[in-house]
């Protein structure tokens, strides 16, 4: 024989009780997906950065291996060419092949021939990580300028050319 005790003390509390704890869940929700965006953003950055020495390793032997296109020549299409993938992902704001990071923040216009061998990003939460290179870096078609690239996915043809200042690699 059970005897039950009818006590409803408790029962007006329970309501807010319930309130407390779903606004509790709510907030360690939150804060886990929070959490998870950022652990994700920099998995990919972490990717990116083996991604970034594989291609540096690729220009670096280009480089090295010599066989450039005279750009001043409009005849000359010789030269070596390699395609290679590049994915910069989001937690990346840019990427800046050839030139060092201006002292005031932004993106660099020019390039002088003392730094087009750096390679350097800029994440997500403001980090800029550099890179040294044996290779030399210049846009097309004026080879005084660095490389950009912004997040996405990109195939670039990666070439060796050269004018009458030096031998660049180029990314296009």
């Amino acid at each position: 024989m059970h005897v039950v005790i009818f006590d409803d003390l408790g029962s007006d509390a329970l309501p807010m009780r319930f309130a407390a704890a779903a606004i509790l869940m709510g907030i360690i929700i939150a804060i886990s997906a929070t959490a998870l965006a950022d652990f994700s953003k920099d998995t990919n950055i972490s990717q990116f950065s083996g991604d970034l020495s594989s291609l540096e390793a690729r220009a670096s032997v280009i480089y090295q291996q010599g066989g450039a296109r005279d750009v001043s020549d409009a005849s000359d299409n010789t030269g070596t060419k390699e395609i290679i993938t590049l994915t910069v992902p989001n937690g990346v704001e840019y990427v800046v092949f050839g030139a060092m990071p201006p002292q005031a923040g932004g993106l660099p216009v020019s390039a002088s021939a003392h730094e087009s061998n750096i390679i350097y990003y800029k994440t997500y939460q403001g980090i800029t990580q550099t890179q040294p290179s044996k290779a030399i870096y210049a846009a097309l078609p004026r080879l005084d300028e660095p490389i950009v690239l912004m997040p996405g996915s990109y195939e670039l043809t990666l070439e060796l050319v050269t004018d009458s200042c030096g031998t660049y690699v180029t990314l296009y």
